[in-house]
């Protein structure tokens, strides 16, 4: 019986990408035809979640398959509070391993895990790039804002005598306020369509070597700005854009952390406003969108489809004026910074293999967690790991179809973003979800009763017991991870006084 070749691994990855934005998730006016057509042919999971809504802690999380409270990249590498600016290169890390196991690795992208400064804060520094740690490819350093200005898309640029400018706005509000923009070039000259050529390029680089390949594609968007080609926002206008159910949310104005990332013109700012917003948000997306559908279109005309493992997620979600008028993310427990999409595709040889496997297009009511990515991929592609050391579990055996038990619970950390800094940890299990807020009020939603989050329970009498039941699972999971602020919240909430 001939061995059947290992899988190839394609990892598309979003930044800042709302649930609102992916068709398959719900009714939205946001077309996302190539990522729609992902989930009817795969496998999708209604229920997925960041382990942080913060870029880099998510990013070092797939690297490392644990929370950031131990991987140490706990805030936006070079922001206050980031415990690691530099992804530490080690054998444990998800390239290395899969490099183990005789697999290519290749990078596309936002990067986000390091930089290339040689003095941090006043101190040497290591900087830690892709090709740092074993990739091949693109070699961006720190956050990138967009990709606008690196070089190696400047002279993409140049090559092409294209620009990247901003056409003029035509309804009065400065950029800095909204930023969202027309941009004057066409598709081909987008950031996002730089980045499809360079996967694609990878792609045939690595078939033509007959080696396993892993890649990770990491589009800098939907997270803004949201700039885009007319024929991409010409798609949206004049489109209804509904109104979120909770952006009238009655407690917008109470002194809690979230007011950190509440627009600063919010009672100013009418849903119009909003909505106008959102369509090029929309429009972005599906831009991305396209530039996923020309990278499974080339995995098809080369014939690379038929032994290719195709993934879709993102770090984090995004508000776009949710409760009250948030914007980005971070400073608040609610699910649109939370839940991330989450798809995948099995090629049918693989399929075949899974006798119980999902059907195509089937919805799995497992919980799913960034944290679950690494063990996943290292198990798709036959690597060693530790179960013991990892924090997530690996989602091969859902994908088989197997019988397996699978715990309706999963923690979210947050720890500041933008140099802001703090910590708040929420933990869902069933249908209640906790939020420990170190330094103010703690945070009590049931999500089957309340769906989007609008009125905390922490301090309702009726709900004291679940408040207590939540306290001592969080405190649990504290203790099974390690955790180093574990001491104070075993003080301040569960009253306890270990030493």
């Amino acid at each position: 019986m001939p061995v059947m070749p290992r899988p190839n691994i394609l990892f598309l990855f979003t930044d800042q990408h709302a649930l609102a934005a992916v068709g398959c998730y719900g009714e939205t006016p946001c077309r996302t035809p190539h990522l729609d057509r992902l989930a009817a042919e795969g496998v999708r999971f209604q229920t997925a979640y960041t382990t942080c809504p913060v870029c880099t802690p998510a990013r070092a999380t797939i690297m490392t398959g644990l929370y950031p409270h131990a991987h140490g990249m706990c805030c936006n590498v070079e922001d206050l509070g980031c415990s690691v600016h530099e992804i530490v290169d080690r054998p444990q890390l998800l390239s290395r391993r899969l490099q183990a196991a005789g697999y290519r690795c290749g990078y596309t992208g936002k990067w986000h895990l390091g930089t290339d400064r040689e003095i941090m804060y006043g101190a040497p520094n290591v900087p830690a790039l892709p090709r740092d740690v074993g990739f091949e490819g693109q070699q961006f350093a720190g956050h990138g804002n967009g990709g606008f200005h690196y070089t190696e898309y400047q002279q993409y640029l140049a090559a092409h005598g294209w620009r990247h400018k901003l056409k003029p706005k035509d309804d009065g509000k400065p950029y800095h306020a909204w930023n969202y923009g027309v941009l004057e070039g066409p598709t081909e000259s987008t950031v996002p369509y730089f980045l499809a050529e360079h996967t694609i390029g990878l792609i045939d680089r690595f078939r033509a070597q007959g080696e396993p390949w892993f890649i990770w594609h990491n589009f800098w968007g939907p997270h803004n700005p949201y700039w885009v080609p007319e024929e991409w926002i010409d798609l949206y206008r004049g489109v209804e854009i509904p109104e979120w159910p909770s952006y009238r949310y009655e407690a917008a104005r109470v002194n809690r952390p979230f007011q950190v990332k509440r627009h600063t013109h919010a009672d100013a700012l009418t849903w119009a406003d909003w909505a106008e917003a959102i369509r090029y948000y929309y429009a972005f997306t599906t831009l991305i969108d396209a530039q996923i559908g020309r990278i499974l279109a080339h995995l098809d005309e080369t014939g690379q489809r038929e032994n290719t493992v195709i993934v879709f997620a993102a770090d984090h979600g995004e508000t776009l004026g949710t409760h009250g008028g948030l914007t980005d993310k971070g400073w608040h427990h609610f699910e649109e910074i939370q839940r991330i999409p989450f798809i995948v595709w099995l090629p049918p040889r693989l399929r075949g293999e899974f006798e119980a496997a999902p059907q195509p297009g089937a919805v799995l009511q497992e919980w799913a967690s960034l944290a679950d990515v690494y063990p996943t991929f290292l198990d798709l592609a036959g690597a060693e790991w530790d179960p013991e050391a990892a924090h997530g579990r690996s989602l091969l055996p859902l994908l088989r179809g197997q019988a397996v038990e699978w715990p309706e619970e999963t923690v979210v950390e947050f720890f500041g973003v933008n140099s802001l800094v703090s910590t708040m940890v929420s933990i869902r299990r069933g249908r209640y979800k906790y939020g420990w807020n170190a330094p103010s009020q703690d945070d009590l939603y049931d999500l089957e009763a309340d769906p989007y989050e609008l009125r905390n329970l922490a301090d309702d009498p009726a709900h004291a017991a679940t408040l207590r039941e939540m306290r001592a699972a969080l405190g649990e999971w504290f203790v099974k991870t390690g955790f180093q602020g574990l001491g104070y919240y075993r003080r301040s909430r569960l009253g306890e006084f270990p030493y």
